[in-house]
């Protein structure tokens, strides 16, 4: 009932774009955006991510408001707080793999190799 809401809410307030969250459940864009205009409903799999990334239970995620309970919730998401070792950069220790969407536009084709471009500079350490 209160899914699309709360999803809104929190990304705003953990300061990511559709994009960034889209990254962080591996899915693109155009998903997160139909999720929070309540045109589509997360998978399981997605649902139980968000509830993990937000540190919000998958029923709280649902069935309640939770603009209306700023003091439940933290000052800042958790997505937004890191400890200074997880700033360093990490060595690979397993082979990298990508998986992209395309929808056939030339534009979904533009922003997966920007993507790609993005994940190989962090990769060789280019940033």
């Amino acid at each position: 009932m209160y899914f699309a809401k709360n999803l809104r809410f929190l990304r705003r307030r953990a300061e990511l774009s559709q994009s960034a969250l889209a990254d962080k459940l591996s899915t693109d864009y155009n998903t997160i955006s139909r999720y929070e205009n309540g045109k589509s409903t997360p998978k399981l799999e997605a649902l139980t991510k968000l509830s993990q990334l937000f540190r919000v239970g998958i029923d709280a995620l649902r069935s309640h408001d939770l603009t209306q309970q700023p003091s439940v919730m933290p000052d800042r998401s958790p997505l937004g707080e890191r400890r200074e070792e997880e700033n360093l950069p990490r060595p690979a220790q397993h082979p990298l793999l990508v998986s992209v969407e395309l929808d056939g536009t030339a534009s979904s084709l533009e922003r997966a190799v920007a993507r790609l471009t993005a994940i190989n500079k962090v990769v060789a350490g280019t940033n």
